[in-house]
């Protein structure tokens, strides 16, 4: 029975020791691309929705402008 409570502690300690791991990376890395405007970042879909559009307009004023 001891032998059962030994295991559970370490699977309990073992699991708490990544979770810290995970939170120190995730604090470390993570939280950086906010300082570059969440709204107009690769990662936002506005950002992404952004680029698409000009890329868009660029494309149609070029076949404007051979048109001529």
């Amino acid at each position: 029975m001891v032998d059962r409570e030994e295991k559970r502690i370490a699977r309990e300690k073992n699991a708490r020791e990544q979770y810290d791991q995970w939170k120190d990376v995730s604090q470390a890395h993570w939280n950086h691309w906010r300082a570059w405007g969440s709204w107009f970042s690769w990662g936002s879909p506005v950002g992404l929705g952004l680029f698409f559009v000009l890329v868009a307009i660029a494309v149609a004023i070029l076949i404007a402008i051979t048109k001529l």
